[in-house]
């Protein structure tokens, strides 16, 4: 007689099956206040604690980043966060500093839309996190 599982391997891993793709698993955590990140490994992390509808709009817009991360406009390591908006313009890069980085002398929160890396996602996915 087999073994029968009381999980699915999605659910001992906490993975989110409706909203991960075959290239881009979603994660659920309790990430506190964050409501969520893409990763340099191009997986997302969710906030388990959001709603479904929630959950969607973080999704949409953490793949954006994901996009450009796989795109190159935008890329992070433990000491600096990178940005290239464009092919005509140098890389752009940001010391990491606590929750954020510097941008022009100024210390922005990794999620603030006036950042130069968010800005252009929440004109495209119009909804996140306020």
């Amino acid at each position: 007689m087999g073994y029968k599982m009381r999980s699915s391997i999605p659910e001992i891993l906490g993975i989110n099956e409706e909203l991960s793709t075959p290239d881009v698993p979603v994660f659920e955590k309790n990430l506190g206040k964050a409501w969520g990140y893409a990763k340099m490994d191009r997986t997302i992390e969710i906030n388990s604690k959001l709603d479904d509808n929630k959950k969607k709009h973080v999704h949409e817009h953490e793949m954006e980043h994901v996009m450009q991360m796989r795109r190159g406009e935008a890329w992070y390591d433990n000491n600096n966060v990178y940005h290239k908006p464009n092919l005509s313009e140098p890389i752009q890069v940001y010391k990491r500093v606590g929750g954020g980085f510097l941008v022009n002398g100024k210390k922005m929160k990794t999620g603030d839309p006036e950042n130069p890396i968010e800005k252009p996602v929440y004109n495209k996915t119009g909804y996140y996190a306020k």
